[in-house]
């Protein structure tokens, strides 16, 4: 019996090798997002840390010092917010090379399941034949 070869074989390796680098490019670019947004949270806590603990403060130094911190915050929530955006645009050409990837994968491995289903199909017609040129020879 004659065995299944898919001529494009290395072609279908290269295209899952190219979609398994899409998706480790996608995930560190996810990664760079939950890390700024870590960093937004993080100033978030501290935000409201301070104003739990400057809430009845009096003192003029006190309250300047924990303006120029919300300053300081403000101005670090703004970096962090650009960062997100040309993060999250990353991302999205990430994600769209990981889906053009896996549509090109994806489409080589469904012609390799339709051509493995025609050579199995042949190869029962074969065995069929060969099996009735068996039977009508010990018959005549």
């Amino acid at each position: 019996m004659k065995k299944f070869v898919f001529e494009l074989e290395q072609l279908l390796n290269l295209r899952k090798y190219e979609q398994d680098q899409a998706q480790i490019e996608l995930g560190k670019a996810v990664q760079v997002e939950q890390q700024i947004q870590d960093g937004l949270d993080t100033l978030a806590q501290q935000y409201v840390a301070t104003k739990k603990l400057t809430s009845g403060q009096t003192d003029f130094a006190a309250i300047a010092k924990t303006q120029q911190f919300y300053q300081f915050i403000k101005q670090q929530q703004e970096k962090l917010m650009n960062d997100m955006a040309k993060a999250k645009i990353v991302t999205e050409e990430k994600r769209g090379l990981f889906n053009a990837a896996m549509q090109k994968h994806e489409s080589l491995k469904k012609l390799k399941e339709r051509q493995f289903a025609i050579f199995k199909e042949e190869q029962k017609k074969l065995e069929a034949k060969a099996l009735d040129d068996i039977v009508t020879s010990k018959y005549n």
